[in-house]
């Protein structure tokens, strides 16, 4: 638990301190996809298939620790260093960023607040640029349907 904690206070900091490159309304969307999304993952792999999950098996309140504490900063530093104008650096940020999220996996499996039920974690090095991916092309979206209209109206 104190490695989860910890981890909460580190990465909120680093979130909360780091110099924006993003506004708050794309911060805003981009934590609140990331969150969504995780649960809908985590609604399949970890509630219908048993595979990991958080403290104990099922839906439980010290999960929430790690869902709103963890997931939303991490992914608000993902994005606010995401090389978006060079796909060899993008590419290589994401290797990275999964490399650090496999690494991370790995030792919150050891802390003993997230678990397997039958999930490998070289799984993951698969799944995880895969989920990088998707939050990436989620905003891109955004991005295009929030662009102001040319010419006005």
């Amino acid at each position: 638990m104190a490695f989860l904690l910890v981890s909460v206070i580190l990465f909120n900091g680093i979130a909360f301190f780091m110099p924006k490159r993003l506004g708050r309304a794309d911060m805003f969307v981009i934590a609140l996809f990331g969150l969504v999304f995780q649960q809908l993952v985590d609604m399949f792999v970890n509630l219908k298939y048993d595979l990991y999950g958080f403290f104990q098996t099922g839906v439980d309140w010290l999960s929430l620790i790690p869902m709103l504490g963890l997931f939303p900063s991490v992914t608000l530093i993902f994005f606010n260093f995401y090389p978006w104008n060079n796909m060899k650096s993008s590419v290589l940020y994401v290797g990275l960023a999964s490399a650090f999220l496999v690494g991370f996996e790995y030792l919150s499996l050891l802390a003993g607040y997230f678990y397997y039920h039958g999930w490998k974690l070289w799984w993951s090095v698969f799944e995880y640029p895969l989920l990088l991916y998707i939050n990436v092309a989620f905003y891109k979206v955004f991005k295009i349907l929030t662009k102001p209209a040319d010419g006005g109206s």
